[in-house]
């Protein structure tokens, strides 16, 4: 607590020895720091006396001078942040230890590790989670074809565009996390922990504000039809059986429909099936550009997500509930989620077209 003494304001360091100088010999050094409650006892008391001089100012706190950094700011930039940021624009991983071994090597100085990390924080820089991207799909030309559909999208009634996709929730899953009191275990029972859980798939899909009946296959819907997950001719099934009755009810008809690049989502027979029925004759399949789903449907950014951490915070997922329950919790997906991941993907209308560009100093996009 010693070090507290130089938060005490220099008039009261003064009264305290004055008190001590007008009371000699009737009292101590420990006698008036118990006095006057003084943080650091008679040692900080003793100090004072030692640097008081009469007058005030020799009780002022003084600025100290500390010891002298290791890097000025000018080498910060440039061993740091500079290496740092380069890695970054070239989609490069790095870490401290690559920076203190580089340091190391330029200024023959055996740095520790803790010290460029210091440094680092306070130039602002962070670790985070990497995000894992081929280079086609961070390529100038790939965002020029997401900027390319969300133009068109945006200029289209979210009423009249269908999104359509695929997902699963296997029998295992639990809730990401769980509060745990102090010595507990975080155990959640689940029907089975295997790596091999069954596995529920779902086709599902969105339009405008709404979401759409869905289909759900069971293992034992795989096993009858002999396949090992959804297919083309299930596909069709669903958008015949299912997609089309629901939508023929709905006050606008949609003419828009898209679709990524699924090796399930076979053009030709799609459009086959929409065919064959009045309403649909005429709608036109967009098709989403190589790996950008994620940038442009919001099933994938990121309704489904929202509906697999529902589906999860049930308790005890069993084949007898988890298709019900899967339904169910579609059905509840809110209206005002829906246009959020509409916004989030950048297909409503005034957005930005090159809003999650990887590159935007690179790449020079010019929004329109």
């Amino acid at each position: 607590m010693n070090n507290l003494s130089r938060y005490y304001d220099a008039s009261f360091k003064q009264r305290v020895i004055e008190y001590y100088l007008q009371n000699q010999p009737n009292v101590s050094f420990r006698s008036v720091a118990k006095f006057f409650h003084i943080h650091g006892g008679h040692a900080t008391v003793k100090r004072w006396f030692g640097r008081y001089d009469g007058t005030i100012l020799s009780l002022q706190q003084q600025k100290r001078s500390g010891r002298p950094s290791i890097l000025n700011q000018e080498q910060i930039d440039q061993f740091i942040t500079r290496v740092v940021r380069s890695h970054n624009r070239m989609s490069c991983s790095i870490n401290y230890s690559k920076i203190t071994n580089l340091i190391r090597q330029k200024r023959k100085s055996n740095i520790s590790i803790r010290i460029v990390q210091r440094y680092g924080k306070k130039n602002g820089i962070k670790p985070k989670k990497t995000i894992k991207h081929t280079a086609k799909e961070i390529s100038d030309a790939s965002c020029e074809s997401v900027a390319k559909l969300r133009r068109k999208l945006q200029r289209i009634s979210n009423k009249k565009i269908i999104f359509l996709d695929e997902t699963h929730i296997k029998i295992n899953e639990v809730p990401r996390t769980t509060l745990v009191a102090p010595g507990e275990k975080p155990y959640v029972i689940v029907t089975d922990s295997s790596s091999y859980a069954a596995r529920y798939d779902m086709i599902a899909a969105v339009v405008g504000d709404q979401v759409l009946p869905s289909i759900i296959y069971s293992p034992t819907d795989r096993k009858t039809k002999n396949v090992k997950g959804i297919n083309s001719n299930m596909l069709i099934d669903f958008i015949e059986n299912i997609l089309y009755p629901s939508i023929s009810t709905l006050d606008h008809c949609p003419i828009y429909f898209v679709l990524d690049k699924s090796h399930i989502h076979n053009i030709s027979k799609i459009k086959e099936a929409l065919d064959n029925f009045e309403c649909t004759k005429s709608v036109e399949i967009l098709i989403i550009p190589t790996q950008a789903a994620k940038r442009i449907n919001p099933l994938d950014n990121a309704l489904f997500h929202e509906w697999k951490e529902r589906v999860r915070q049930h308790s005890l997922l069993t084949k007898e509930t988890l298709a019900t329950t899967m339904t169910n919790e579609w059905f509840n997906t809110r209206k005002d989620n829906i246009k959020h991941y509409y916004d989030h993907c950048g297909i409503t209308y005034g957005q930005d077209v090159y809003k999650d560009c990887p590159f935007p100093l690179n790449h020079h996009h010019h929004s329109s």
